[in-house]
């Protein structure tokens, strides 16, 4: 609570102490009745304090999610051993500018028009609206903000408004000569760098978050560190890539026929400056990618256990609540397929676990997505939410993770097309209209489309009934 008028002195005080004791009183009653989001704040007389990590283009390669069976990331898992792993959470939408304006937003591209990498106020739909870590800003939270949050940084606009705090958590480095080829203009390249660990933007960042992580506070803090690896140019200290031998690695399983139900998939294959999957199997790049993939994610584990090391042995630990989530996923090869932006499962699917006091260690498989950590952070916190989100407070699934779940997760791309991703199902609507559903319990790799199987009809339609809400 923050008085921005008080009237004199004694007048203030006595007002503050007022309703201090309403506060307790009220918040004592929601903790014995079970009630309320104040139940998951450990010291009643202040809110809690937020640490969200985002990690660029994180698919399922996380121990705890079972993507890839030789990826190490211990420090991810044991994140998600004490809090709520969310295994079916979902991107809305498939490249990060648009992604991290919706999950910064809590708005769909579709409400916001934001599907390119303008700034957060360039988008008329967005303009007088503040993204969640500047709406926590003038709540009273002190934020610290570094690394990739805004994928254009900290340009002045909300990107820069939004922190009170910019820690150095940036760059990374580049060898003198590629490693491999370079696609994208020279973003893809992969491979070891004969640096230490403080050469890359992203240990710094966690050093430099762990350092107020350890600190004691006056006010809540809000914090939002954003990891650039696994992202392209993969590159990583040698150590990270000896943990993963070439000899031993295990590539993602393929078919050949995999896109002959699909309708027309050259809209989801169509070349953008990422290798085509016929490229990198001839030019025999694919274990080495997988390795560099690995290696990066590990190395970003190990800048989140840095952080998370930090949080544990401060003051703040029990007063906290940790987010891990990724702004999408990324192909590896599947479905003949390299990076994002497809609605396919390994494009749209991300790690997200919420962990902090009051919530009970568990896995929801109910389908969320991104858009709904805005609402669920402020109910969290006991702070107001803000008008006009689209999103819903995981809150019912943080208390209970089998509870019944009615809202699907929805993923675009382009205008005119949509993914909606319900427990088992996966409906997909393109831009010229062709259609896919995969079964997930039968199918989790995505090889069969049922679109035309007259057996599931019944489930067609529910989900093409489910899918106009965003038509």
């Amino acid at each position: 609570m923050f008085w921005l008028y008080p009237k004199d002195k004694q007048e203030e005080s006595d007002e503050r102490e007022r309703m201090k004791k309403g506060i307790h009183t009220l918040l004592s009653l929601c903790l014995l009745m079970g009630l309320g989001s104040a139940s998951f704040a450990a010291d009643p007389s202040r809110p809690p304090n937020v640490l969200v990590i985002m990690i660029d283009d994180l698919n399922d390669w996380v121990g705890c999610l079972g993507g890839h069976p030789g990826v190490k990331t211990p420090n991810m898992d044991r994140l998600a051993s004490r809090g709520m792993l969310f295994s079916n959470a979902h991107a809305q939408a498939v490249v990060c500018g648009p992604s991290r304006i919706s999950l910064l937003s809590g708005r769909m591209p579709q409400t916001t028009g934001a599907r390119d990498f303008k700034q957060f106020w360039d988008y008329e739909a967005l303009v007088g609206h503040n993204p969640l870590p500047l709406h926590f800003k003038q709540l009273g939270y002190t934020t610290y903000g570094s690394g990739k949050v805004f994928h254009k940084g900290f340009l002045p606009g909300a990107e820069r408004d939004s922190w009170d705090h910019i820690p150095d958590g940036f760059g990374m480095p580049r060898p003198d000569e590629p490693i491999h080829v370079t696609w994208h203009d020279g973003m893809w390249d992969w491979g070891p760098i004969d640096k230490p660990p403080e050469a890359w933007g992203d240990y710094r960042l966690a050093v430099n978050m762990g350092k107020v992580l350890r600190e004691s506070h006056d006010k809540p803090f809000f914090i939002m560190a954003g990891l650039l690896l696994p992202h392209v140019p993969m590159h990583a200290p040698q150590e990270w890539f000896d943990r993963f031998p070439l000899e031993d690695l295990e590539l993602p399983e393929v078919r050949t026929d995999d896109l002959d139900d699909v309708p027309n998939p050259e809209i989801a294959l169509v070349f953008r400056g990422d290798p085509t999957h016929e490229t990198v199997v001839e030019g025999k790049y694919w274990k080495s990618l997988v390795q560099a993939y690995l290696a990066s994610t590990s190395f970003a584990d190990h800048c989140v256990g840095r952080m998370l090391d930090a949080l544990e042995n401060g003051p703040n630990k029990d007063n906290t609540i940790v987010v891990l989530l990724s702004d999408h996923g990324f192909h590896l090869g599947e479905k003949q397929h390299w990076a994002k932006r497809t609605l396919w499962e390994e494009s749209t699917r991300v790690p997200l676990i919420i962990s902090g006091p009051g919530i009970e260690p568990g896995q929801s498989e109910k389908p969320v997505g991104l858009i709904d950590l805005y609402p669920t952070l402020c109910e969290l916190t006991s702070q107001p939410t803000p008008d006009g989100l689209d999103g819903h407070s995981l809150l019912p699934l943080l208390r209970n993770p089998g509870v019944n779940w009615p809202h699907p997760a929805y993923t675009t791309y382009e205008e005119g097309d949509l993914a909606v991703r319900t427990e088992h199902w996966r409906y997909i609507r393109n831009v010229d209209g062709g259609e896919e559903l995969y079964d997930h319990r039968k199918d989790p790799n995505e090889w069969t489309n049922l679109a035309s199987n007259p057996e599931v009809g019944s489930i067609m339609r529910e989900h093409r009934k489910l899918a106009e809400k965003w038509k």
